[in-house]
């Protein structure tokens, strides 16, 4: 009887340990998928009509002046540039309303099954007071593998998604003050 008791008490300790390991193993591998740009202080959007694009900046292990980051300077401008037009806002060299500032890093995740990821930060600045006012943060957003010029327009799209169109003021309407 003593025997049956201990035999039953082994085989559970290892049933028990191969549970908890997967356990764990789904927590390590557990993302966001959630990512939505939003603004990070009160802003007049109403007042802004023009944008320039002011740069992009890429740190981690991307090998300086390789094609990789040769391409991904240019999708980010151009796709930046592209969406907020499509929104209404008028694209200046320089001097406008607000500025566009987009930073890619490529850098280990050691919680992840593919350990080198890109993420994307999309900050917008306002230009008179050269102050952030609204960001978009995507973290670890694709693998190094996945990496294509296609996935960076599709990133770029997605962290600018949620930036409003530009308000048209109407001179019809009556002033409220």
């Amino acid at each position: 009887m003593w025997f049956s008791a201990r035999m039953e008490c082994v085989t559970r300790i290892p049933f028990a340990l191969m549970l908890c390991a997967m356990w764990f193993a789904g927590c390590a591998s557990f993302e966001t998928t959630n990512y939505s740009g939003d603004f990070v202080r009160p802003m007049d959007v109403s007042s802004l009509e023009t944008f320039s694009y002011r740069h992009t900046l890429i740190s981690g292990m991307v090998v300086r002046n390789s094609s990789q980051e040769l391409v991904m300077k240019e999708l980010s401008r151009q796709v930046l540039i592209q969406e907020l037009a499509t929104r209404g806002y008028e694209s200046v060299n320089e001097g406008g309303d607000f500025y566009v500032v987009s930073k890619w890093r490529k850098e280990i995740n050691a919680s992840a099954a593919e350990v080198v990821r890109f993420s994307l930060i999309v900050e917008l600045f306002e230009g008179a007071t050269n102050k952030v006012f609204w960001s978009a943060e995507l973290p670890y957003i694709f693998n190094a593998m996945q990496w294509s010029e296609q996935r960076v327009d599709q990133t770029l799209r997605l962290a600018i998604q949620d930036f409003p169109a530009r308000l048209e003021i109407s001179s019809q309407l009556p002033n409220v003050e």
